[in-house]
């Protein structure tokens, strides 16, 4: 892994094992940034922040390496809307029920309730609108 660019003088505590569920206690560890709340300077991703799934854990990754980068430039952290799929993993990772935590994929039930009741095959596109546009917000403001 050394020869990987950027990872030349990483410290390796364990190599990764496939399809074993090691996972932090989310809520009484982690901010919603996705920083360690008693060491800031330490930002997790993957499955052991609680997320399940490979598009999930690409996900948090995308979000620990802006706010790394931020971190690194003197840059408050940044919280993905909770309205889009990444600010909704981010949330439920950092905020669930810390006693019976477990890990989650993305699904529709991590994202805030829409203002009014709809069919459910409206509400599913309202909520996906919803998080097309705040995540694009979100990504016009990076620098």
């Amino acid at each position: 892994f050394r020869m990987i660019p950027g990872l030349d003088n990483a410290e390796f505590l364990r190599f990764g094992v496939m399809h074993k569920n090691t996972f932090l206690n989310g809520p009484m560890l982690l901010q919603p940034t996705l920083q360690m709340k008693r060491a800031p300077e330490i930002i997790c991703a993957g499955q052991i922040t609680g997320v399940e799934g490979y598009v999930e854990s690409a996900a948090s990754g995308l979000i620990a390496g802006i706010n790394s980068a931020y971190l690194a430039q003197g840059k408050e952290p940044l919280i993905p809307p909770q309205e889009s799929a990444h600010g909704a993993l981010c949330w439920y990772v950092a905020t669930s029920v810390s006693l019976d935590f477990q890990p989650m994929n993305v699904n529709f039930g991590l994202f805030p309730p829409l203002s009014k009741k709809l069919p459910k095959r409206h509400r599913i596109k309202a909520i996906a609108d919803r998080a097309l546009s705040s995540w694009s917000q979100f990504i016009a403001k990076l620098e």
